[in-house]
């Protein structure tokens, strides 16, 4: 499992899209929520992101590169200012190393920083851990938890959510737990 390579699907698994809620799907939903809302249509997202307005569903094509996509989103919506955002987000291919396209990395991402810099238990905060400590624990791995606790284990990938060169567990850094001793 671990030398086996990610299978993306294109946009949504129909697990989600078809069978999750019984009649209904997360899609219909989310667009619904979004307009409960009153969320603003996906091109102004696209705005307060530094993307470009559009006029017509071509001026998607650097985000949204399926002409067939382009097709259907004028079909059914009509002009670019009516899309749903949900519809236009996930309609987006994603970013370089990423999963998502760059309208819903420009607002999640800082969205998770927001979360993570304003959790007062939050590792990296001040006052919970020493230096010392947190180079410690910068150590840990999804790699060297798998070596620690799997099964005759000798070989992971460094990262192990990444297909990758299997690296000896005797190479991965382990967490040095006398920094937590108390004097």
């Amino acid at each position: 499992m671990m030398v086996t390579p990610l299978k993306r699907p294109q946009r949504i698994t129909t697990t989600v899209t078809e069978n999750m809620f019984g009649n209904t799907d997360l899609g219909t939903i989310n667009i619904q929520r979004g307009r409960d809302h009153g969320l603003p249509p996906y091109v102004r997202f696209r705005q307060l992101c530094g993307l470009s307005g559009a006029r017509t569903m071509n001026d998607f094509a650097r985000e949204i590169l399926s002409p067939e996509a382009r097709a259907k989103l004028k079909q059914v919506y009509g002009t670019p200012d009516r899309v749903d955002f949900y519809v236009g987000a996930v309609l987006e291919d994603p970013v370089v190393r990423g999963l998502i396209g760059p309208t819903l990395a420009c607002i999640v991402g800082p969205q998770f920083q927001r979360t993570r810099d304003g959790d007062r238990f939050y590792y990296e905060n001040p006052g919970i851990f020493t230096r010392a400590q947190l180079v410690e624990i910068r150590k840990s791995s999804l790699a060297r938890l798998l070596c620690d606790n799997g099964d005759n284990i000798d070989f992971v990938p460094r990262e192990a959510f990444r297909l990758g060169r299997m690296t000896p567990c005797n190479q991965i850094p382990q967490m040095d737990l006398s920094r937590w001793k108390e004097f």
